[in-house]
C-alpha cells in the first residue's frame, strides 16, 4: 500500500512520463484512479463525462461511481478511438469532462480534444490504463489532460498485480486524490 517501494514507484513514474513526484499518486487501480480524478477535479453531481462506449466497463463505472452522467460519443472506425466530432456534437450545457481511452495503446487525436476541451472549458481525464508507454506527437499520454490515469493490473505492459497511477497537471488537485 503505501510503503516505501510504493513512494519509489511514484518517484520512477514521475520520472518515467516527465512529471514532477508532486504530480502523481499511486491507487489500487486505474478505476480508482478514473474515480478519485473525477472526485479531485471538483465535477458536480450530475455532471456529464463524455466518453468512448469501446472501452472496459470500468471506465463508465468510475463515471457512475462519482455521481456523473456518461454520455456515449461514437469512435472513429479507423483509429478505434474516441471521435473528436462525436465529442463535440455531444456537448451540452451539462458537460463538465471529456475521458478519452487510448484503446490498445493507440493514442487519441489529443490536439482536437485538448481544443474542444479549451473551447468549451472541460476538465479532461486521459484513460490510459492500455497505454503506459505510448505518446502521441513525442509527448507521453496522460500529460495532456488534467489528469492521466494508469494501470499496473495483470494484463497491462507494466505489471504490480493490481495498482493504478495518477499524474495531475494540478499539484493541489493530486494532493486532494
Amino acid at each position: 500500500g503505501t510503503g516505501p517501494r510504493v513512494a519509489q514507484f511514484e518517484e520512477n513514474f514521475a520520472e518515467f512520463r516527465g512529471v514532477q513526484a508532486s504530480q502523481i499518486a499511486a491507487v489500487n487501480s486505474c478505476t480508482a484512479a478514473l474515480h478519485v480524478s473525477m472526485l479531485a477535479a471538483g465535477l458536480e453531481p450530475g455532471a456529464e463525462v463524455i466518453t468512448t462506449p469501446l472501452t472496459f466497463c470500468a471506465t463508465v463505472n468510475a463515471i457512475l461511481h462519482a455521481g456523473l452522467t456518461p454520455v456515449l460519443a461514437d469512435v472513429d472506425p479507423l483509429t478505434q478511438n474516441i471521435d473528436p466530432a462525436a465529442i463535440e456534437a455531444a456537448i451540452t450545457s451539462r458537460t463538465r469532462a471529456i475521458l478519452p481511452v487510448h484503446f490498445a495503446g493507440r493514442p487519441c487525436d489529443m490536439d482536437r480534444i485538448m481544443a474542444i476541451a479549451a473551447k468549451h472549458n472541460l476538465v479532461v481525464i486521459e484513460d490510459c490504463a492500455h497505454a503506459v508507454e505510448a505518446e502521441y506527437r513525442g509527448k507521453p499520454l496522460g500529460t495532456f489532460g488534467d489528469f492521466g490515469c494508469y494501470s499496473f493490473y495483470v494484463t497491462k505492459n507494466v505489471v504490480t498485480g493490481e495498482g493504478g497511477m495518477i499524474v495531475g497537471r494540478s499539484e493541489e488537485q493530486i494532493a486532494r486524490a
